[in-house]
């Protein structure tokens, strides 16, 4: 979607951000909006979800809210 010009965020957990990273880098969005949950939610209680959900929500709605960034072209092969 953000390469089609869509207002877009990766949303990711903690642990794989450098993964997210670089899949955006190959894919020729290296600065592209990304939120980062913290932790890791698979072992999460449902409260703890909830608090971070709510923490998150704003941030999300802040990168999601930007403007929509030049549309590009996938790296060719």
């Amino acid at each position: 979607m953000i390469q089609r010009g869509l207002p877009s965020v990766v949303l990711v957990t903690e642990r794989f951000t450098a993964l997210a990273e670089a899949t955006m880098a190959g894919r020729g969005i290296p600065n592209a909006p990304m939120v980062v949950v913290p932790g890791n939610p698979e072992w999460a209680t449902p409260e703890e979800i909830r608090a971070t959900t709510s923490n998150l929500i704003g941030e999300l709605i802040e990168q999601v809210s930007q403007p929509a960034r030049e549309p590009v072209e996938p790296p060719q092969a």
